[in-house]
């Protein structure tokens, strides 16, 4: 048997698995990335990247592949409860898009999962990252020092050892790595299964300019009384989802299809399909000892909002640094616990609105005490505090301590994401949400605080950019066309200063004009103070050092 050595095996090659290799090769360490399937997908499936997804998309370098990848049709998403798409419309979520730019610099994405998927390949391979299709996971076993997974190529039956430090599972619901890891879950379980068909139909005439157009179907003359139709990347390629019956034929199917779509007489073309379940399912911890999970193997949820794939890809770039920092000596063990106590209460709350929106889109049938109504999706996108985790948590006396900020009011506080705020630097408007990359950031309005940065950074050899943030006079202060405040190159800015030009950071921030902010790689607050020679005290609790 072959054997080989590695610092991490990721097993899935899907939004959570690439994800995880794109940010742990961007913070310096290239993963070996194996999947049981031939490729990365070649379904739609999941569709849309939300604007604190593309945030750490653009950090990463990957964001304008995803933007790219958008369907062809005006930037915009039709999303309807209907009786078919030709009507009538019971209720529409198009007109109820929020505007996001108070709250972040980023832009909604429009790309299908297959295309995700194979622009997160990409990149993770330009990142050094190794991506292996066609090869199954067979055995993981690990002790102190590592994991020992055995690998088969599903062609060929060929076995190899490969010796890691570290394994995540990203291997979906189904893949069995959570189970043979010795973790259980819990959830609701399975509402129902369901049948996907993609299928060929000219539906101009029901579907208007969106470049994605999703219709949830409410109609006892369908099986279930419900259905969805959904839009591609394809113009005239649709796909049609409905209860599962091992015993319909493809005309059957047609009928069906031709129901959700409204017209009884329709000319359509079936070309596959697959059969998954709407399930609510979360694992009991999110890691045991070397193993670390990501994506479906460790929250299913059903698809209704759309947020699957996004959390997905946020597990990705929270744990990718943390992974990397620990495997690189820049922190202990122990930063990894993080994973669990900051992942697993947003995947719970995101799990919840799903099943929320579950019941108010498709399956009102499914309504009772315990399943509430959908939460504000702005707090929910933008407003997550985590409970604990790596940070220094705010214990004063009246310290907020809610599982979810007001976006519109933000605390600023340790453990959110660092607000969104139209700052000046030398090139023109930037949001700190635009400075997040393969480092920390520290913004400070303290006379020593860019010392005292430098001096913290170089006693823990860890990577950290540092800007002066002084305030100034408020006529840029409008934003234009999403862009921030202002434009062009000011040259009275030092490459190291920014410019808060109407107190919208020293007030979304909570520190005033002199205070100093701590920011993780993955954007969030690690701390925040009046006194910047805490800094280094501050990285060392993050790093668990």
């Amino acid at each position: 048997m072959v054997r080989e050595e590695t610092d991490v095996v990721v097993v899935g090659a899907g939004l959570g698995g690439l994800s995880t290799a794109v940010f742990l090769g961007l913070h310096g360490v290239p993963a070996l990335v194996v999947d049981r399937h031939p490729s990365t997908s070649v379904q739609p499936k999941a569709r849309g990247q939300n604007p604190v997804v593309m945030e750490g998309l653009r950090a990463a370098g990957v964001d304008q592949a995803i933007l790219d990848a958008s369907p062809p049709g005006r930037a915009a998403m039709t999303i309807a409860i209907s009786r078919s798409m030709a009507g009538p419309v019971l209720h529409s979520f198009t007109e109820e898009m929020p505007d996001i730019t108070a709250y972040s610099p980023a832009p909604f994405g429009m790309a299908s999962q297959a295309k995700a998927e194979a622009a997160l390949a990409a990149r993770a391979r330009e990142l050094g990252a190794r991506v292996s299709f066609n090869t199954r996971c067979e055995s993981v076993t690990q002790d102190a020092d590592g994991v020992t997974v055995t690998l088969c190529d599903v062609q060929s039956g060929r076995e190899r050892e490969v010796r890691a430090r570290y394994l995540v599972a990203a291997d979906g619901h189904k893949g069995g790595l959570r189970e043979l890891a010795g973790i259980g879950a819990h959830g609701r379980g399975t509402f129902e299964r369901t049948t996907t068909v993609r299928f060929l139909a000219d539906l101009t005439a029901y579907a208007g300019q969106d470049a994605v157009v999703l219709h949830y179907m409410q109609n006892p003359e369908l099986p279930g009384g419900t259905g969805v139709i959904v839009s591609t990347d394809n113009p005239g390629e649709w796909v049609a989802g409905m209860s599962v019956d091992p015993d319909r034929d493809d005309a059957a199917t047609a009928g069906i299809i031709r129901t959700l779509v409204g017209v009884p007489d329709l000319e359509l073309d079936v070309l596959d399909g697959a059969t998954w379940e709407y399930a609510h399912r979360l694992a009991d911890r999110f890691r045991t000892g070397r193993v670390l999970l990501v994506g479906d193997a460790a929250h299913l949820m059903p698809p209704t909002g759309g947020q699957g794939g996004n959390t997905a890809v946020l597990d990705g770039y929270h744990l990718g640094w943390k992974l990397a920092a620990v495997i690189r000596g820049q922190a202990g063990p122990a930063l990894l616990d993080s994973h669990d106590t900051e992942r697993r209460p947003f995947a719970e709350a995101v799990c919840e609105w799903q099943v929320a929106n579950l019941v108010v889109r498709q399956r009102p049938d499914l309504a009772d005490d315990s399943i509430g109504e959908p939460m504000d999706p702005i707090a929910l996108l933008f407003g997550y505090a985590c409970p604990d985790g790596a940070f220094v948590k705010e214990t004063a006396p009246g310290a907020p301590d809610s599982l979810f900020d007001d976006p519109n009011d933000p605390s600023g506080r340790p453990g959110t994401r660092v607000p969104h705020a139209w700052l000046r630097g030398p090139g023109g408007p930037v949001s700190p949400r635009q400075l997040l990359g393969p480092h920390f950031l520290v913004l400070t309005g303290a006379p020593d605080g860019l010392s005292a940065a430098e001096k913290a950074a170089a006693e823990l050899d860890v990577p950290l950019r540092a800007y002066s943030v002084r305030a100034g006079a408020g006529a840029d202060a409008g934003a234009g066309s999403g862009s921030g405040p202002g434009a062009g190159i000011d040259a009275a800015i030092g490459p190291n200063e920014l410019v808060d030009p109407d107190g919208g950071w020293a007030r979304r921030s909570g520190v005033g004009t002199g205070g100093t902010v701590l920011v993780r790689p993955d954007g969030l607050v690690a701390w925040r103070g009046p006194d910047p020679a805490e800094l280094g005290a501050a990285l060392r609790a993050v790093l668990r050092r």
